[in-house]
């Protein structure tokens, strides 16, 4: 644990800045592949015009053209042993270039840019007079398929001096709060040392918990009780958050007085005060005119507000409820707020009881029934006192499609599968069969399947009315590398036996276990990806080439075909089979 001032240092700032411009190059990459096949103009990102791009040219005045940045020595190219993954190396290389213009050119523009921008954050921090201002909010679609209107989720998006200091007060609160929460808090936690090396606890390791615990109590059946909240981010409540912020400065005050700051507790009520749901999104959705800005029609941000005002509320113009949902501070919230219902159940002293909570999906396991549904009372309990919502707890009297449907379940057995026994129990994006088997949940493949018809479907719009400006070949290529990039990494030829799987999609599901539920699974992301890969070659031949410049390329270009190698099933389950043996 460290002074506010050590997190407000120069090197700090600027790490943030780095990986958010890393991230916009990212960003860029995916609208750069869309830019060189289609000859429409409202492809080109370079000309194009909105929120996004204006808040991007602000962060790029602060660095040299991509062009310019420093390129990185073998040596950099890990950190710890470890290779770093493209994101962390971009953001190195804007690390040493902006180290290498301090020493070779300190007058250069950007320089004396970021030097301001620099110091109008320290000195923001600094000053009890500053507030954090209200972001704009922008709705993401979420299920637009489903129904008639199209729901969204309200991304906040500050500015970027707010985004800067926002990330590092929550990095201060989170290590100087990290170990007064308890252990069964999994999410947003600080990094910390183990065996020398940083480790950042993960919903992986929720999953081997679980397993441990399993292996712990072999050959006894588990009683299992799940809860998710309905509108988490939406519905918490402001003063209930204050509450127990204060709950926690006065134990910092009292076990590390030296380590408190009075900026930092300003900042981070700024953040509370500069938003709420029910004030600044709810009444968005009477105006459509604000969806249609960003091409959606009946548009529309989902509540619960009669489940609030049946529960907590007579009232609810006088509250503030919700936090923003893209803020660096939510996450740490969550754990805030909910460290309540973690010390309730902590306090319940039930010998062999497993409670784990990831942000707000929350498991409880014991072999006693009676416990297992006292423990999830105490819970929902600490909830109705948070001023929270859950989704029902419903009973579980069978195994069969209506189970899934269930987010929040009352006690039930966990065990071999027939009338009285549930197999699977699902968490974090995994499901976990009693016989020890773990497979990935339904709802996670439907996405991934999602995301490779939108990879697919975007592609295909943009060069659709004649506006192609490239050969089959280049197209075909380009897309195939992008769908395998986001699945299963930068694979080639020479690494795919051992190399590591960063930013995909895959490397969310490491704890996968070797079964044949699980690789056909894997199999059919395979043949979903391919099958509508091979249908947008099809409907690319019909389509001309445009007149616009095309891109350069070689007219015998070798299309390259890719198999097993660069296939979900091998990356993700064959390589693993073999690394076991």
């Amino acid at each position: 644990m460290r002074k506010l001032e050590t997190y407000i240092e120069e090197r700090n700032i600027i790490f943030y800045l780095c990986r958010i411009r890393a991230k916009i190059a990212k960003r860029r990459n995916k609208k750069h592949l869309i830019h060189l096949i289609s000859s429409d103009s409202k492809k080109n990102y370079h000309v194009s015009i909105n929120d996004e791009t204006l808040d991007e040219n602000e962060i790029c005045s602060l660095f040299p053209s991509r062009k310019k940045w420093r390129k990185l020595g073998e040596k950099n190219r890990y950190r710890n042993g470890k290779k770093l993954n493209s994101l962390e190396k971009n953001i190195k290389s804007l690390q040493i270039t902006i180290e290498w213009y301090r020493e070779n050119d300190p007058n250069a523009v950007f320089l004396k840019r970021l030097d301001i921008f620099l110091l109008s954050v320290q000195e923001s921090i600094k000053s009890q007079e500053y507030s954090i201002s209200e972001p704009s909010t922008y709705p993401k679609r979420k299920d637009k398929l489903k129904k008639a209107q199209t729901v969204c989720r309200p991304i906040s998006i500050f500015n970027l001096r707010d985004r800067i200091i926002i990330c590092l007060v929550n990095k201060y609160f989170t290590d100087l709060f990290d170990d007064l929460f308890h252990d069964n808090s999994m999410a947003f936690r600080a990094v910390k040392k183990v065996n020398g090396k940083p480790y950042s606890i993960t919903h992986h390791d929720a999953i081997k918990e679980i397993v441990k615990y399993k292996r712990q109590n072999k050959g006894k059946k588990l009683w299992v009780s799940e809860c998710d909240m309905k509108k988490f981010y939406d519905t918490v409540n402001h003063s209930v958050i204050k509450e127990h912020f204060k709950k926690f400065m006065n134990q910092v005050k009292r076990k590390n007085p030296e380590l408190y700051d009075v900026n930092a507790e300003h900042l981070f009520y700024s953040y509370l005060n500069c938003y709420s749901f029910n004030k600044s999104v709810y009444p968005l959705n009477k105006d459509q005119a604000y969806f249609s800005k960003y091409n959606i029609t009946n548009g529309v941000f989902e509540w619960v507000e009669d489940d609030l005002l049946s529960k907590h509320y007579k009232k609810l113009n006088n509250a503030k409820i919700g936090v923003p949902q893209g803020g660096a501070l939510s996450g740490l919230i969550a754990n805030i707020v909910l460290h309540y219902s973690d010390g309730i159940i902590s306090n319940y002293k039930q010998k062999n009881l497993l409670y784990l909570r990831y942000c707000d999906d929350m498991i409880i396991m014991h072999p006693n029934k009676k416990i297992c549904k006292s423990a999830t009372s105490k819970y929902q309990e600490s909830l109705l006192k948070l001023k929270l919502v859950p989704h029902t707890f419903k009973d579980v009297k069978k195994y069969d499609s209506t189970f899934w449907e269930n987010k929040s379940k009352n006690p039930f057995k966990w065990g071999e599968y027939n009338k009285q026994e549930i197999p699977w129990i699902g968490f974090v994006g995994y499901e976990l069969n009693f016989n020890g088997d773990i497979r990935i949940r339904k709802s996670s493949l439907k996405k991934e399947m999602s995301k490779q018809i939108e990879v697919i479907n975007t592609a295909f719009n943009a060069i659709k009315g004649d506006k192609k400006r490239a050969s089959d070949k280049y197209i075909e290529e380009s897309i195939i590398h992008r769908l395998i990039g986001m699945s299963v990494g930068r694979v080639t030829m020479w690494n795919y036996e051992n190399g590591i799987n960063d930013l995909c999609w895959i490397n969310g599901f490491s704890e996968l276990s070797n079964n044949p539920t699980v690789a056909i699974q894997l199999k059919n992301l395979d043949r979903n990806r391919n099958k509508y890969f091979h249908k947008f070659r099809r409907r690319l031949r019909e389509i001309k080439v445009s007149n616009s410049k095309q891109v350069n390329v070689k007219s015998n270009r070798q299309i390259i075909y890719f198999g097993k190698p660069f296939s979900y099933y091998y990356q993700a389950h064959e390589k693993l089979k073999h690394q076991v043996n």
